[in-house]
């Protein structure tokens, strides 16, 4: 009881630090729920946001950016690569396009002119606007081989009548529900970062404590076996982290707009799987710092370095082989690629199984190893005991 009532009294102390990360935590988990957030109830194709960069002051350069302007959704942004990769990250623009100062002569000598388009790699809605600007070119090239004596405004003008008859597209549910579901991983990938900095930070402000030179000599001097000691310690920051995962578990349900469904079940054990890893890895870090600034150094080079590199903030299709080769090595990869698995499963099938137990697998041995080391750092606290003696026998 008195270790019980120590601990709880060390984390109200340090309240303050951690509810000032759990905001942070929250804050970045309602930002990335915001970016990702699609509309479920979309039930046909809604005009994409375009960014056009046109360096042709030809005619044909602008009826072109005429056209998509009547068929699409232009803003403005600064030609920056920043600017750029700012707005394509956090889904402010589906597709910038750049139009080069030869487009218009080029088109005139009947070839096909090269445009530059910036895009997230594997993204539908660069599939969806090539084909549009596609099918104007070869409609455009088309009348002006057909009537050669034709003006640049007439030919355009037949293009776009030619064009203006469209259909309507219609997606059904199970596209609003995969849409979804990736928009989810998503936001639970954040967990990666913010649970488990959470968990750190508040198993790590416990043990700096109790790691103190006077503290540890005054609970040698307790009646209280060391064994004891540990175990009751663990228990209640066990209860503690749980109540934390608990709470973000819900409020990332709540945000997201989840349903109690299957794929919020495989969302959930995920997580609660990177839970075990995040108590187990503070645990061992815990038993061997004595040095507050150890733990933001961790914090920053471990948790917030394997968030970057396994996905998390950066999307893994962007980041260089080597890279996602050091990833594997973090337990964050195997926890992304979960999310990524959910996300984008369609059906349940072996073959989701498969992985999804594979990496679980790999997430486990994680915990396990840590959890291992843990002990063996703390056999000075009645932690595991090893001996290699030999035991005499009798003749």
């Amino acid at each position: 009881m008195s270790v019980f009532k120590a601990t709880l009294g060390i984390l109200k102390k340090n309240l303050g630090t951690l509810i000032l990360a759990l905001a942070i935590s929250l804050g970045i988990s309602f930002a990335y729920s915001g970016s990702y957030s699609p509309k479920s109830n979309a039930t046909e194709l809604e005009k994409m946001n375009v960014v056009i960069f046109n360096k042709d002051h030809g005619n044909t350069a602008k009826q072109l950016e005429t056209y998509l302007k009547q068929t699409m959704n232009v803003v403005s942004l600064k030609d920056t690569q920043e600017k750029i990769d700012d707005a394509l990250f956090f889904g402010k623009v589906d597709y910038v396009l750049t139009i080069p100062d030869s487009f218009s002569q080029t088109i005139k000598q009947n070839q096909r002119p090269k445009l530059t388009i910036q895009v997230k790699p594997d993204s539908f809605n660069q599939v969806y606007i090539d084909s549009i600007i596609n099918n104007y070119l070869s409609t455009y090239q088309f009348y002006q081989e057909a009537f050669p004596g034709k003006t640049e405004a007439e030919i355009a003008n037949l293009t776009t009548t030619n064009l203006a008859k469209v259909g309507q597209i219609n997606f059904d549910s199970s596209y609003n529900q995969s849409k979804k579901n990736k928009a989810t991983g998503k936001v639970f990938g954040v967990l990666a970062y913010t649970m488990f900095m959470t968990i750190f930070s508040a198993i790590t402000l416990v043990s700096l404590a109790f790691n103190r030179k006077e503290i540890k000599l005054r609970n040698d001097c307790s009646p209280l076996s060391k064994r004891s000691f540990s175990r009751q310690q663990f228990i209640v920051q066990l209860g503690f982290c749980l109540a934390l995962w608990a709470v973000f578990v819900c409020l990332i349900l709540l945000v997201t707009k989840s349903n109690i469904d299957r794929y919020s079940a495989y969302f959930i054990l995920n997580t609660l799987l990177l839970f075990i890893v995040a108590v187990s890895f503070s645990n061992l870090i815990g038993g061997i710092i004595s040095n507050p600034d150890m733990v933001s150094g961790i914090n920053n080079v471990f948790i917030l370095g394997s968030a970057f590199v396994s996905g998390v903030f950066v999307p893994v299709e962007i980041l260089p082989d080597i890279v996602t080769k050091v990833a594997s090595f973090t337990p964050t990869y195997w926890y992304m690629r979960n999310c990524t698995l959910i996300g984008n499963t369609v059906q349940f099938n072996n073959d989701f199984s498969t992985k999804f137990q594979f990496n679980s697998l790999i997430l486990l041995i994680f915990a396990v190893i840590f959890f291992l080391l843990a002990m063996l750092t703390r056999t000075e606290h009645g932690g595991l005991k090893f001996s290699f003696s030999k035991i005499a026998i009798k003749k």
